[in-house]
């Protein structure tokens, strides 16, 4: 008995479904059990396999299948009504438009019918091994806007020549405005809590207002008290001991400093005299 390691592409999002089958399963048993498991929706129209751009039988079973190797990425084929096609067609119109590779710097000219949904273009770029499946559903973003895969151009308001992105669903490109508002955000959420932590740590060592000494006479008017002189002090102080007030200390007359003076002068000079050094 011979497994398989396949991966099947989905008809319209291009994401793969991964798993491991019997050889001897047929294609149309495994269409089966991808309905059953749900990564395709009913079909009254069917759906068929493709492998290499090659159709496969319906009866054929997977060992039957020539150069089929683990790994292989089979595309399931979605059909649909011919008469609903042919009705269409004679009313149709085309839009042109450029689709950029979600990861290289290749670009795709697609025609768009204004009838289908923008889930075509993945389709068409499926087709054309533009892109390959991926395990995350693809989306197409004009600048920075998501576009409905389920609306067509017109319903987008697409013009003909615009430049389309496919991008995959994780990595929908953020609007950098509101990021940097977020993000300032949160800077300053950050620094109103740590400005009302420091605060708070202030408030916590300060003594409570009971505990501060507050003289009251002093607090009220501190200017009131009557000036007194060391003099006073010291005379009251020897008033209430019972000693005699202080005498006054009074100059020396300056005509007795002068007669002093000159008296000193007149001895020094007598003296000079006597020794014979004048």
């Amino acid at each position: 008995m011979t497994e398989y390691n396949l991966n099947f592409m989905h008809p319209q999002y291009g994401t793969t479904f991964n798993v491991d089958i019997d050889g001897s399963f047929t294609v149309e048993e495994m269409i089966n059990n991808l309905l059953l498991s749900g990564f395709i929706n009913e079909n009254k129209h069917g759906y068929d396999f493709e492998l290499m751009g090659q159709a496969l039988d319906r009866q054929i079973t997977f060992d039957e299948i020539q150069a089929l190797n683990d790994g292989a990425v089979i595309r399931i084929i979605a059909h649909q009504e011919e008469a609903i096609v042919e009705e269409t067609d004679a009313s149709d119109s085309f839009i042109s438009l450029h689709i950029k590779h979600p990861s290289e710097a290749l670009v795709l000219d697609v025609e768009l019918s204004s009838t289908l949904p923008l889930s075509n273009i993945i389709q068409q770029a499926s087709d054309k091994n533009f892109i390959q499946g991926k395990d995350n559903i693809l989306h197409l973003q004009k600048g920075d806007k998501l576009l409905d895969l389920n609306q067509t151009a017109l319903e987008n308001k697409l013009s003909a020549g615009d430049y389309l992105q496919i991008i995959h669903a994780n990595l929908v490109a953020e609007n950098p405005i509101e990021t940097a508002f977020g993000q300032l955000n949160e800077k300053i959420q950050q620094l109103e809590t740590q400005i009302e932590t420091e605060l708070g740590n202030i408030k916590d060592a300060l003594p409570a207002a009971n505990m501060i000494p507050i003289d009251t006479t002093r607090a009220i008017n501190p200017t009131m008290e009557q000036y007194e002189s060391i003099d006073t002090i010291v005379n009251r102080l020897r008033k209430n001991s019972n000693q005699p007030p202080l005498k006054r200390i009074r100059p020396v007359s300056p005509v007795l400093l002068l007669s002093l003076g000159f008296l000193l002068v007149l001895i020094l000079i007598i003296a000079l005299v006597m020794n014979g050094i004048i």
